[in-house]
């Protein structure tokens, strides 16, 4: 900290504590139809992915600074199209010097991916955008392709494993990845009946 000082002094600002995520996530709904026949998909799992950095983050384009980072998936939910699009961003906690760095933990949405039965999965990563970008079309898939993306791809959700090491490609972070999965009991079970109710449709 005593580094940082000369420079607080010489731009003459005081870092900020910084608390929370100042800006909300619209509650527009999303609009999800079948990319082939434009039906509607009325129901659907999301699942959540954030990003977490713990450290001193430099915003003056001199790199990342230093500290951790990892992406995890939480807060899974059952969302119904058409409904109110509620998902609260995680808090930061830390001090921010403007324009020049935040020192502390960082955390923000860095997607949700939409499962629906018989659809390929698919990123929804304009958050924070209205309008035409909230109407999201899934490709539908062959019962078999959906089999073998429950078995490759979506078991593991299915069982009690806390991170996902492979596939990263498919989980939209870099390779090599470390996605982590925090769920609760009944987050997990949550996720586990929607697949295996899938199976049966």
């Amino acid at each position: 900290m005593l580094r940082i000082l000369p420079a607080i002094l010489l731009v003459g600002v005081l870092p900020v504590s910084v608390m929370g995520q100042p800006k909300k996530i619209p509650k527009e709904p999303l609009q999800v139809v079948d990319a082939d026949s434009g039906k509607l998909i009325p129901e659907l799992l999301l699942l959540p992915r954030f990003f977490s950095f713990t450290g001193i983050s430099t915003l003056l384009g001199e790199g990342p600074g230093r500290g951790t980072y990892r992406y995890y998936l939480a807060k899974p939910l059952v969302y119904r199209t058409g409904d109110p699009f509620v998902l609260k961003p995680p808090k930061s906690n830390g001090f921010n010097l403007p324009g020049l760095l935040f020192i502390g933990k960082g955390r923000t949405v860095y997607g949700v991916l939409l499962i629906a039965p018989g659809y390929r999965p698919q990123w929804f990563t304009s958050l924070w955008s209205i309008g035409s970008e909230r109407k999201l079309r899934l490709t539908p898939i062959s019962d078999n392709d959906w089999s073998l993306l429950l078995e490759k791809k979506l078991s593991r959700l299915e069982k009690d494993v806390t991170r996902i090491e492979e596939d990263c490609p498919f989980w939209s972070v870099p390779s090599p990845c470390s996605l982590e999965i925090h769920y609760n009991k009944k987050e997990r079970e949550l996720v586990r009946s929607f697949l295996r109710q899938s199976k049966t449709k």
